[in-house]
């Protein structure tokens, strides 16, 4: 991987997890959450709020540290079907 890809690709970690992570809050915030067009409230909406917040600081903390494991599974979380 050159350089250039390795930019790249931490720049969509780093935007990728913000967004997760905004996405997260909001969903234990309001604790209501759409996802898959099906609408979550309450507990599991505070669950998948969770798992979007700490998906996305897994991915923030990828982007800003040079942990291999941390990259590997944020590659693993990009190359994943919906």
């Amino acid at each position: 991987m050159t350089t250039g890809e390795a930019k790249i690709l931490d720049w969509a970690f780093l935007v990728l997890g913000a967004m997760l992570s905004y996405g997260g809050w909001r969903a234990i915030r309001r604790r209501r959450a759409t996802a898959e067009c099906r609408e979550y409230a309450g507990k599991p909406a505070l669950r998948l709020g969770w798992l979007w917040l700490i998906l996305g600081l897994l991915l923030i903390l990828a982007a800003v540290s040079d942990i291999t494991f941390l990259k590997s599974i944020g590659k693993i979380f990009m190359e994943s079907a919906s």
